[in-house]
């Protein structure tokens, strides 16, 4: 997914999803375009209207925490490219060798399934790629080998006891429950087709109700990003991020605080689904988890 959910909450640091006129300053002797932030404007929005990644703008202008931005300052845009599509990419790992995300891509080339494309599509992207020639590959491929092989050398006692180790510690810090009832229809990870799902997906009957995961604040509530139909992103504490899609119908709105257990919507089949059900997803910052490991 996504969701383009990275680092969310700096919606806080300058709340306004009424946009401005913008525009963007050539700068000849630097070979750079530039955006002049406008009064109202935070990373999260110019993100939006820009269809660039929050990262790209933090590390592009060395902007540090708490992320604040200020009218008439001058924003480092990252150069635009185009990427082929090869065999059995997907737009999630695309997203990750240029160090955007999915959302950012979908929204600048128009994509209204960002399960579907093909190979050989050319994709404008706005990002910086991972320096990693063919001879870096192999030799990273060499290692991952020689890794894997003196992995294979270590006893089966402290491989299970290193997974054992692990277990308990996710145990003792679930605090997540289920949002919803069902079977699982497709897990976390990557597919057999290769599509990547950066959560789970559980079939449920159509208007269920769906409760917060958690404790927590609305930091979205809408269905702007291709795919997902009705959408809700809830922060928690500790920088986790849940998220609700496909729901039917929605009963909170952006800054509204929930409980734990909380209805905040009704299973439904809206995006690119074509049966009830509610895709979930667990984020710690901007890194995707697998929520059977937290979920209780």
């Amino acid at each position: 997914m996504k969701l383009i959910l990275l680092i969310l909450f700096l919606l806080s640091s300058c709340e306004s999803l009424i946009y401005s006129n913008y525009k963007i300053i050539n700068n000849k002797k630097l070979n750079l375009n530039t955006y002049e932030v406008r009064r109202g404007d935070n990373l999260y929005s110019i993100s939006r209207k820009l269809n660039l990644s929050i990262s790209s703008l933090i590390k592009l202008n060395k902007i540090a925490p708490p992320y604040k931005i200020f009218p008439k300052q001058n924003l480092i845009l990252p150069k635009q490219s185009f990427h082929k599509v090869k065999k059995g990419e997907t737009l999630y790992s695309i997203s990750r060798r240029y160090k955007t995300d999915v959302y950012s891509i979908s929204k600048l080339n128009n994509l209204k399934n960002i399960n579907s494309i093909n190979e050989g599509q050319a994709l404008k992207i706005y990002g910086d790629i991972k320096n990693e020639t063919k001879n870096n590959y192999r030799s990273n491929v060499n290692k991952a080998k020689i890794k894997k092989t003196d992995s294979k050398k270590k006893s089966l006692k402290s491989v299970e006891k290193t997974t054992l180790n692990f277990k308990q510690t996710v145990s003792k810090n679930s605090k997540f429950i289920w949002p919803v009832k069902g079977k699982l229809i497709s897990k976390y990870g990557k597919s057999s087709d290769g599509f990547f799902n950066d959560g789970i997906n559980i079939n449920s009957k159509l208007n269920q109700k769906v409760g917060a995961s958690n404790d927590g604040v609305v930091i979205y509530s809408g269905n702007e990003i291709p795919g997902y139909g009705n959408l809700v992103l809830i922060k928690h504490s500790q920088n986790w991020i849940t998220a609700y899609a496909h729901l039917g119908e929605v009963s909170i709105e952006k800054g509204d605080k929930v409980k734990k257990g909380q209805i905040i919507g009704l299973v439904g089949k809206t995006g690119n689904v074509r049966k009830p059900q509610l895709h979930f997803e667990l984020r710690k910052g901007k890194d995707a988890v697998n929520p059977l490991n937290y979920l209780s």
